[in-house]
């Protein structure tokens, strides 16, 4: 999907590999770029800006675990730009001893943004439809011992996604839904993986996983930006040490509903 004259909201879209993706979607001549994050950072707003001056950016300040946060930085996108085009949920924290704030910024907020956005994208109700991509991690494809609340949430993000975006779903609506799956990326996230682990017996193998070879979030957010365009529906991609590579799930069982 080309993004040119497209409208695109990126939730979490201040922190390292989302703000990366954003340099790289400010050149595809976009209509506009809502940034919805809890921080306030008014240069890195001007930065984007400057990268593209016929792109319109804007920034919401947003509490990704407040419902009515939810709704109403939504709605005033609509206000402005009349439609939603793409909708990237970049949300995320790695603090395994907070189990609620993890689940509730890595999980719930993000099922909570994605069905608040999903009438207003729809191509039957207010939306020309579009692409929902959602932000899991490697760690909700495989299990992870010292991050295993962070591992949860993201396993709960890799079912939603699959789910939603199953082709039922997309032939009504016309909202592809596709799932980005980082790698360990050089940021302050990876790095909580040394301090905020599961719990006591963590510590020694979180040591260990902190040691795992990185890449640098640009290059990740190059990947992300490239996944946005695709807008494949049911698409899980992995962005690990520089590659990005579709992954095509082992599946166990199937509804019969089809």
């Amino acid at each position: 999907m080309s993004l040119a004259g497209k409208n695109v909201v990126f939730v979490g879209g201040l922190g390292f590999i989302a703000y990366e993706a954003c340099k790289y979607l400010m050149n595809n001549d976009l209509a506009s770029l809502f940034v919805f994050d809890v921080l306030d950072k008014p240069e890195a707003i001007k930065a984007l800006q400057e990268i593209n001056p016929k792109t319109k950016v804007y920034y919401t300040k947003f509490d990704i675990t407040n419902k009515e946060s939810i709704k109403q930085s939504l709605a005033d996108v609509i206000s402005k730009v009349q439609h939603i085009d793409a909708l990237i949920n970049g949300a995320g924290i790695l603090t395994d001893p907070n189990v609620e704030l993890t689940m509730n910024i890595n999980l719930i907020g993000l099922i909570n943004t994605t069905l608040e956005a999903l009438p207003l994208m729809d191509k039957n109700k207010q939306g020309r439809g579009g692409v929902i991509v959602n932000i899991a991690s490697v760690l909700g494809l495989e299990p992870c011992p010292p991050a295993a609340v962070y591992c949860a949430s993201k396993f709960g993000v890799m079912g939603f996604s699959r789910s939603i975006g199953d082709p039922y779903y997309y032939n009504i609506t016309g909202v592809a839904v596709v799932t980005f799956c980082p790698g360990l990326t050089e940021t302050p996230l990876k790095n909580n993986i040394g301090s905020k682990y599961t719990f006591e017996y963590s510590k020694k193998i979180s040591e260990e996983l902190n040691s795992t070879k990185t890449q640098k979030p640009e290059v990740c957010g190059a990947h992300l930006a490239q996944v946005v365009e695709s807008h494949e529906n049911g698409g899980i991609y992995i962005s690990n040490q520089g590659t990005l590579a579709k992954v095509t799930p082992t599946v166990y069982w199937q509804p019969t509903y089809h």
